[in-house]
This record gives C-alpha cells, structure tokens and sequence, in this order.
C-alpha cells in the first residue's frame, strides 16, 4: 500500500487537509475552525486546536502515515538566495548569517533549512554558485507544532513555508525556464502574492489587510455591527461587495500588487506573465477579481488550475496539498 501523507493549511477561519501518495492528490477536506482559535495567523492555544484535529481526523475518517503542516509567514522567514558553491556543512555553518537582518533572537534560537533550486555553472562549465531557497523559524515554534499535532495522535514529518508549498506544486508545470507563475492568496486579513519563475519561487510582496479590511468599511457605510458586516460581505447582501467604498479597497490590493509585480519584470526583463493566480477568501468577490484584471492587465485564473485533479475540488487545498508533497 502507498504511503499516504496529509498535508495541513491551518488559516484564521479553517483548516484545509490534503491527502496525497505516491501516485499524488487523493482528496481534500476542510473544516470550519472554532471561533477565536487561530487571530491573524497565530494559533491561540495549541493543546485546543490539537485536540480540535483529533475530532476532525476523527468525524471525516481521515487516514494517513504523517503530516506536514504549512507554517504561517509570521512565524518563518524565506529567502531566495545564491552562494558560492559549498558543501552542506558549510551552508550549515553560513545560513544563519543570511538571516541576521531578519531574525530577532540568538542565532542559535532558530531552525535553519535550504532547498537548492539549481546549481549556475561558470563559463568553462563548472559548478560556480547555487541557487537556494532557504528558510529560518524558531526552534520553540517548531516545538509547539510538534507538540500540538502529537496531541492530535499525528505524526508530524515536515512544517514548510507556503513559498515552498507552491514551489513543489510548480516544478511539474513550469518546464520552461522564462514561465512566470503569479499567485496571489486573497486572504482574511491580509493578501500575499508570490512569483515564481521557472518553476523556482522569485519573490513575494505582502499586503497587510484584506478582506476584513471589507468588514469595516461595509460597516461603516451602512451603519451596521463589524460581525454582521462580515456574514453580508460573504453572501454579497444587496450587492455590497460594489459599494464604492469596497472598490476602493479593490484598488489599493490591486495598487500594491502591481507595484510588486512591476519590481519581478524589471529584474526579470525577458520573462513574460501571462495570468495571474488567484485563492483565498476574497478569490469569490467578483468585483475584486475584475479590479485585478484591469489594473494589472492578464487574465485571473482560479489557483486550483495549478493543480487539476479530476474528481477532486481542491478549491482551498492548494498549499495543504504542496506542502504533502515535499
């Protein structure tokens, strides 16, 4: 029997599980969080949320060998970067080095990893630098993910930024080194787009609100409490998502994703973006979707395109199920 691995996307509001073997994606589930059990991309009490994966595990009858769990950007940090070609004990030693204007503890404090995307050769053809996509998070973080997935009777194996998630879902489908992959996670509260290039994640550009930023000014224009702002957002009550107020906040995400984008093609000169990537909470308010395609001027396209598995709605299961294949 193949080894079957599930993959954990924990956001603010649910929790996205994707089974996958060796054959690839199986299924995907998600499940409404308690309220108030993960706030901006923290998890609150990690002994809850455990023993809330125990019961889910539990009622959908989910079954799996081990885990990996995607790790919220809050808690990591991931560069693309090159070095001088050198042996892993030498990464080892010089990683910590690349972080030390990121990272805010000892050095020691934290986990460091890599994953080299492709070795650049000189011109006689020899092995020069490497391209490296590399991360750095708490070793207590770690720890509590450890911790909490135990609880749950899960064996963890991995915890991977989202970066790399996309990253192993990409290198099938972008054989063609000039290939540009924009994904852009329209999320609760905050949006964060990533570029790939090739297939080897470039950069990535964080807008620090996002849908809830909707809430607010729903509520406002009409007069009504925050909570109830977010359920009439979500069922677009009498067309609210087009107030002007909201296409306001539609083109300042796009403002700030275009910015980005327009930093990757001028580094990137011959590289060609074709579409745009769109999941997330806020990838379902159509006005949105059309801001974006005006103001950055390519086709948006729904993420789980990436990954077109027949039978499977991988709707919001994405990240869950590139963060499996790792």
């Amino acid at each position: 029997m193949a080894k079957k691995t599930a993959g954990f996307d924990i956001g603010n509001h649910a929790v996205h599980i994707a089974l996958v073997n060796k054959k690839g994606l199986k299924k995907v589930f998600s499940e409404p969080l308690p309220e108030g059990a993960v706030r901006e991309g923290r998890i609150v009490s990690y002994e809850a949320l455990g023993d809330f994966l125990k019961q889910t595990c539990k009622k959908r009858k989910i079954r799996f060998d081990d885990a990996a769990v995607i790790l919220p950007a809050g808690l990591c940090f991931c560069r693309r970067l090159s070095t001088p070609v050198m042996t892993h004990e030498q990464l080892t030693v010089n990683l910590p080095y690349e972080f030390r204007d990121f990272i805010t503890a000892e050095k020691e404090a934290y986990f460091y990893d890599y994953a080299v995307l492709r070795v650049i050769k000189d011109d006689k053809d020899r092995p020069s630098e490497l391209d490296l996509m590399a991360a750095a998070t708490l070793k207590s973080t770690i720890s509590d993910y450890k911790n909490m997935f135990r609880r749950a009777g899960i064996k963890l194996r991995t915890a991977v930024p989202v970066e790399m998630a996309y990253t192993n879902l990409l290198r099938k489908s972008a054989e063609d080194e000039n290939h540009c992959h924009c994904i852009v996670d329209l999320g609760h509260t905050s949006v964060r787009l990533m570029m790939f290039v090739g297939g080897r994640f470039e950069s990535s550009h964080l807008v620090e609100y996002g849908c809830s930023a909707l809430d607010g000014v729903i509520a406002e224009a009409l007069h009504i409490d925050p909570f109830i702002a977010a359920s009439y957002r979500e069922a677009n009550h009498d067309d609210c998502q087009s107030l002007p107020e909201c296409i306001n906040v539609y083109q300042s995400i796009a403002a700030e994703l275009q910015r980005a984008i327009y930093f990757v093609r001028y580094n990137n000169p011959d590289v060609e973006l074709e579409h745009i990537h769109i999941t997330g909470g806020g990838a379902k308010i159509t006005p949105l979707r059309e801001t974006l395609e005006q103001t950055l001027s390519v086709p948006v396209l729904d993420a789980s395109e990436i990954l077109d598995v027949p039978g499977v709605d991988i709707e919001f299961g994405l990240s869950a199920a590139g963060a499996a294949m790792q």
